[in-house]
């Protein structure tokens, strides 16, 4: 089975109706979904995501990359592109994903979208939805939520509890302090997005020695050569296959999402088939059971 971990729940960009065509067509049976977090954004010209990519290579590169952040954020923590502003939203909508499940309950997963900065009763929003059929574990996003991740420490701490795993989108330093989590929670499935972004090596090194730290393989802020060194590093087995869906790599037939390019990252892995397995569906089913 082929489980994509990572998408956004985006019908402004994707309609449910076309994903699931569009996963028929690649072979994909299930997608994890996230609720929209933003206004649908432009696309980003694949030379200004290599740059940051190798940005993330070295700590001065991060600290570079964390001003440029920074410098795009509004007072008010939107984002300021190309002379426009796109609303990052506090409070991201769990309910139109609950509502997708009810849809498709046989294709589609839920991640629960929590941002503890401005809800105090972040807690009850995890009970609420938790009892949702198909929703899996929760989704954190310090880096554009903009908290620190010692705020976590009660979410973190009731998904152990419930053995819910968590994705998180690590951010910049205080924001992205993944040994305090990975330690503090040794029986807490933490996946960091996007290869560990924007970690990478340091992350992957410091996996080693803590078994409950994963990675998905997800988004155009990795290319193929990262996700190999990702798997490399840390072993098929921390490895789930993700998607972004539905931004970056698109399809030149009908110019929306290419469910094809990072799947191909996974075919071409230089891995045994049971390997492959692992990544593309049965870490996810792991994690979630």
């Amino acid at each position: 089975m082929i489980i994509d971990s990572h998408a956004h729940f985006e019908p402004r960009m994707l309609k449910l109706d076309r994903m699931v065509a569009k996963m028929d067509r690649a072979g994909v049976d299930r997608v994890a979904l996230i609720p929209a977090m933003n206004d649908a954004l432009p696309h980003t010209p694949e030379r200004l995501l290599a740059t940051l990519r190798t940005l993330m290579q070295s700590r001065a590169g991060r600290l570079l990359a964390e001003g440029i952040h920074r410098a795009v954020l509004t007072p008010e923590g939107d984002l300021r592109l190309q002379g426009r502003v796109y609303a990052i939203y506090a409070r991201p909508d769990n309910a139109a994903v609950g509502e997708a499940l009810g849809v498709y309950p046989d294709r589609f997963y839920g991640w629960i979208f929590l941002n503890p900065r401005n809800n105090p009763s972040v807690l009850d929003e995890l009970e609420r939805w938790r009892s949702v059929p198909g929703m899996v574990g929760v989704k954190l996003h310090p880096h554009w939520h903009d908290y620190r991740t010692t705020l976590l420490e009660p979410i973190l701490g009731r998904c152990q509890e419930l053995g819910l795993p968590v994705l998180i989108h690590l951010g910049f330093r205080k924001r992205g302090a993944y040994r305090e989590m990975a330690e503090r929670f040794p029986g807490l499935a933490i996946v960091a997005a996007h290869a560990g972004f924007p970690f990478y090596n340091d992350l992957w090194s410091y996996a080693r020695r803590r078994s409950n730290l994963h990675v998905d393989l997800s988004s155009p802020y990795i290319d193929e050569a990262l996700a190999r060194a990702a798997v490399s590093a840390m072993g098929a087995e921390r490895c789930l296959y993700g998607t972004d869906s539905p931004y970056g790599f698109q399809d030149d037939h009908d110019h929306s999402y290419d469910y094809g390019a990072i799947k191909g990252w996974v075919e071409r892995l230089p891995v045994t088939s049971a390997e492959q397995q692992r990544i593309f569906g049965d870490n996810f089913l792991r994690l979630v059971s």
